[in-house]
């Protein structure tokens, strides 16, 4: 049947449907009302173009596990049919689509008929157009949200941007109005963790939430979550068993279903949906209505054919008894089109019928042509043969004719293609000089395993230059490729392109630019170019920022002796800047003038010190560590000191340590009772800024030496100062004024370790805690379940102090079953886990052959696990005891099975 392209617009005139925020923007006609004014927060919206007529878009595949359940359309290009799996797919006679009971629309691939293909290379480029769009907004309205784990958040409008993945680990709320928009720029990759579910509360619509994914492992929707939103990935989607994702999946490599739904987004696209049939030899056309608006279509055909009739909203009507020809659709909307205008009745039975279907075996220069005749009509047999050609020629080149007495099956063989060109072909019958024709489909050579790269977020910006980084994911068939970056300021037209570098291997690449400008935003994108052949990653961008200031620090003077004193400093950091020149500056308190010390030029950071000279006995000093470079200022807090006069008491505030949870060890020490026998010595100290000191508690000194005092209700983050006091016969004496900052406290780090004793129906699970933060104590234990199911078992807790290993039993398992385990650490209601390891219980003597495919089994896993972990050690994600575990682990499972092999031998 014959087929004419899709006419989609938006209903605005109406006013029954409102394009989406982050969905279509189509312009409205004319003669339309004007568009309602929207309150909206968030960022302008993300165009999708015609991809939004697809729930899910891939470039090189799509996959499920059945049953998956798809709502609206999917599609696939430049890839072909053949890389749509798992769906169990029919095509139309038309050729144009096919279905599948587990999409309830239709199913397009690159090698459809007309207008398929050149319909789906449009709606790529609208994807790829979208996720160019989307990644490069700025400037972002929060930047590393809690960390990249935004597992419990509460996410308001805006732009998120971050550098690393993105983890979702517990239920998360996206809160704002039905026209509000959210971008989320996630750099690494998106995982939702299983069962997960994301709440959308105050009227927030999925197709107003994009997930714009740059990561080169992608997005992994975990078993049973529930997620919402438009997921614009750079490479892959994977949707676990069980999940649902409210919303569409775009992916510039391949999206993966196991059992999982996807519910589509409202673009506010509206076609009526043609479909034919024949009934007792007649023709039928059917027209259904999915919008809220009545309209008129007209059939038009042969022998002056002509019948209008209304199709009701949310309805359908049928033009029955139709003779065999070419009919025309139309409506009297001009906003609501159909998605076939044109088609073809044929159902004579009289005449043969002939079906072409999808091209198999395809390669650089061959292919398999394959169709089916599907009635003979009257005639006792039927030549059936192909047509072909390179799509844009004129000529027909035929097959070998083939005599067929019943209806089937049949193909033929072409060569000679050339790769990388798109081929037309139809199957024929011919009884008797009738002749009929299958649709005309399509049948794509590749080009020789093509090399993929994809561009990772850049690094090291600092100074004016940055590191630019991509990954080379496959040389596809050839021995080497070029990879070089293209890179410009934002805005502007000519790209510069890096040096090139020549790869033998997939890995990581990466190039220096330089001559950046502070403040400014730029573009790059990782290229790869063999043999001619040019694959782009995508284009992702960065912003230099103003140079980072150096960070400097006055610490307490020393050798307080004679009229001579020594002034000590810290530069902490260099900033963005090479060297930084640093010196003090000092006066008597009172004076107006400061003194500065000879300049020091520092090219990393560390301690430096000067000595001054020409002190008066019983003065009071103050003094202060300066820094200076490129011409900008940057000073230390101003500490004191006091020049003793002889037989005068003497006291000295010395640095805080200890400094951890709510709590820090204040120092001083007592030089001098001068001509007291004893005195009593406390600290002073207070939050920086604050008006009033508190006093610790005091202590009496009958002699010079070192004190100190505990203070605690310290809050991470914060800046505190203080000061040694010294009190005899009433007359008070004081350090210096020191201050620390309380930093945040350190994250908790608990590894798994490999389960031991697996004998009867237990086993000993291992671990170890690294690092306890700034907790007295850590509760620590296991959770283990049956490999693939959802619901995890617990061991007994233990309590530990320090760092160091630990184990719990496992018990009640089930003889001939894997488990995976992880080691889990909590303060409170902070939570961390180790990596998922797994064992087996063994098998009875009696199951030597199950046992022997599971260990099978275990040993192909270790060795992909170890095999992946080579790769994480190269790219520095692993450490090397990382790495050792997973490859004892793999050397464990291979020998098992090894042993296994030979025991069922014997």
């Amino acid at each position: 049947m014959g087929y004419n392209p899709t006419r989609r617009t938006v209903l605005a005139s109406s006013g029954l449907l409102t394009a989406g925020l982050a969905g279509c923007i189509g312009a409205a006609q004319e003669d339309s009302d004007p568009p309602i004014q929207i309150q909206q927060e968030g960022p302008a919206p993300v165009d999708l173009g015609t991809a939004c007529d697809f729930s899910i878009l891939a470039k090189s595949g799509i996959s499920s596990v059945p049953n998956s359940d798809v709502a609206g359309d999917i599609g696939v290009s430049p890839i072909g049919s053949t890389a749509i799996t798992g769906f169990d797919l029919t095509l139309d006679d038309s050729g144009v689509f096919a279905t599948s009971t587990q999409v309830d629309g239709r199913v397009y691939a690159a090698d459809y008929a007309e207008p398929t293909p050149s319909r789906l290379t449009t709606a790529v480029s609208d994807m790829e157009a979208a996720f160019t769009d989307a990644y490069g907004r700025v400037p972002p309205d929060y930047t590393e949200y809690a960390g990249g784990n935004i597992g419990g958040e509460t996410l308001t409008p805006g732009i998120y941007n971050w550098s690393t993945d993105v983890l979702i680990d517990d239920d998360i709320t996206i809160d704002g109005g039905p026209d509000d928009t959210w971008i989320f720029q996630i750099a690494g990759d998106l995982t939702v963790a299983s069962g997960v579910t994301v709440n959308l509360e105050g009227g927030a619509q999925p197709e107003n939430i994009v997930w714009v994914v740059a990561g080169g492992a992608g997005v992994e929707i975990g078993t049973d979550a529930d997620f919402a939103g438009i997921v614009l990935a750079q490479t892959g989607i994977n949707v676990l068993t069980n999940a649902t994702v409210d919303g569409c999946l775009y992916a510039q490599t391949d999206v993966n279903l196991q059992m999982a739904t996807v519910t589509g987004c409202d673009c506010d696209l509206v076609d009526l949906q043609v479909d034919s049939a024949c009934v007792d030899e007649d023709g039928e056309i059917t027209v259904t209505n999915p919008t809220d608006v009545s309209v008129m279509v007209t059939v038009t055909g042969p022998g002056a054919y002509e019948e209008t009739m209304e199709v009701p909203a949310g309805g359908s009507a049928t033009w029955g008894g139709l003779a065999d020809g070419t009919y025309s659709l139309e409506t009297d909307h001009t906003e609501i089109g159909l998605d076939i205008t044109t088609l073809d009745i044929d159902c004579d039975p009289a005449v043969p019928d002939v079906v072409t279907t999808p091209a198999t075996d395809v390669d650089e220069s061959t292919a398999t042509l394959t169709g089916e005749l599907t009635d003979l009509g009257d005639f006792d047999s039927v030549d059936v043969f192909f047509e072909w050609r390179e799509l844009g020629t004129d000529e027909w080149i035929a097959t070998e004719p083939q005599t067929l007495d019943e209806p089937g099956d049949f193909s033929a063989g072409i060569e000679g293609l050339e790769p990388g060109t798109t081929y037309e072909f139809r199957a024929v019958g011919l009884a008797n000089g009738e002749r009929v024709e299958g649709a005309t489909l399509r049948v794509i050579t590749p080009i020789p395993g093509t090399p993929d790269v994809i561009t990772s977020p850049a690094t090291d910006v600092n100074g004016s230059t940055a590191t630019l980084t991509g990954e080379l994911l496959d040389l596809g068939d050839f021995d080497t490729v070029d990879v070089f970056f293209e890179w410009r300021e934002l805005g502007t037209d000519e790209w510069i392109v890096t040096e090139t570098q020549t790869l033998d291997a997939p890995g990581e690449f990466n190039a220096e630019i330089a001559g950046l400008e502070p403040g400014s935003t730029y573009e790059f994108r990782a290229v790869a170019v063999t043999d001619d052949t040019r694959d782009e990653g995508a284009v992702l961008s960065f912003t230099k920022d103003e140079p980072g200031a150096p960070i400097v620090e006055t610490q307490t003077a020393t050798e307080v002796n004679g009229s001579t004193a020594t002034l000590n400093g810290e530069l902490i950091d260099l900033g963005d800047f090479d060297s930084v020149d640093v010196f003090f500056e000092w006066r008597e308190l009172g004076a107006d003038e400061w003194t500065a010390t000879e300049t020091q030029t520092l090219d990393e950071a560390g301690d430096f010190s000067a000595e001054i000279a020409g002190l008066e006995p019983g003065s009071t000093y103050e003094f202060r560590a300066v820094a200076v470079a490129n011409g900008e200022r940057y000073e230390g807090t101003i500490a004191s000191f006091t020049k003793a006069e002889a037989g005068v008491p003497g006291v000295e505030t010395q640095p805080a340590t200890d400094i951890n949870g709510s709590t820090a060890m204040l120092n001083g020490e007592l030089l001098d009772l001068g001509d007291f026998d004893a005195a009593d010595v406390l600290f002073e100290w207070r939050e920086l800024g604050a008006d009033e000191w508190i006093a610790t508690e005091s202590q009496t000194l009958d002699e010079p030496g070192p004190f100190s005092a505990e203070i605690e209700g310290l809050e991470p983050g914060s800046t505190y100062e203080f000061r040694a006091v010294m009190v005899a016969n009433g007359e008070r004496f004081l350090g210096a004024t020191l201050s620390f900052t309380k930093l945040a406290p350190d994250e908790l780090d608990v590894e798994t370790g490999p389960a031991t004793d697996v004998n009867g129906s237990t086993a000993t699970l291992t671990g170890e805690l690294h690092n306890l933060g700034d907790a007295a104590e850590v509760t620590v234990f296991f959770l283990y379940r049956v490999e693939g199911t959802a619901v995890w078992r617990f061991t007994d807790e233990a309590v530990l102090t320090e760092p160091g290993p630990f184990s719990a039993t496992a018990t009640d398992l089930e003889t001939g079953t894997t488990y995976e385990f992880r080691a889990v650490a909590q303060v409170g209601d902070t939570v961390v886990y180790g990596d998922v390891l797994e064992f087996t219980k063994e098998a009875d003597n009696g199951e030597d052959a199950k046992d022997k495919k599971k260990k099978k089994r275990e040993y192909k896993r270790a060795k992909r696990e170890y095999e992946q972990y080579k790769k994480k050690y190269e790219k520095g994600e692993v450490n090397k005891k990382q790495l050792k575990k997973k490859r004892h682990a793999y050397e464990r499972k291979k020998c098992e099975y090894e042993k296994s092999v030979e025991d069922c031998n014997n």
